[in-house]
């Protein structure tokens, strides 16, 4: 292994939750440490738009681990824990509001206790 528990966590998230915005990927102290900045080591950005139409750059090239195996949320609960498909779906969509990387576009705890799977 050539890379820390740290990065190693880092790469269970981008396969958990997706690619990595560029700008959080490249605002922390120590993201030198972990991601190769553009064009250091082929390092991939591209653009990701979401459903409200705004375009987001994403950045995931981890500087020891590239070899990622994207495995969604929604997907593990199908296939590893065997849920049934309408409560994956539901609950996956109420968790990803939860842990969505952009502070900015994370559910509020009011939100998230307005959400349906709540009311079930």
């Amino acid at each position: 292994e050539d890379y820390t528990r740290d990065e190693d966590h880092i790469a269970h998230i981008i396969e958990l939750l997706g690619p990595i915005p560029l700008p959080f990927a490249l605002s922390g102290r120590y993201s030198r440490e972990y991601f190769s900045r553009r064009g250091e080591t082929g390092g991939k950005v591209g653009t990701l738009v979401a459903a409200d139409g705004k375009a987001w750059e994403f950045f995931c090239d981890l500087r020891h681990i590239s070899n990622l195996k994207p495995w969604g949320l929604f997907e593990v609960l199908l296939e590893k824990y065997e849920w049934p498909l309408d409560q994956a779906a539901q609950f996956s969509d109420f968790l990803l509001t939860m842990l969505e990387l952009q502070p900015e576009r994370r559910a509020t705890a009011a939100e998230c206790l307005q959400h349906p799977w709540l009311q079930t």
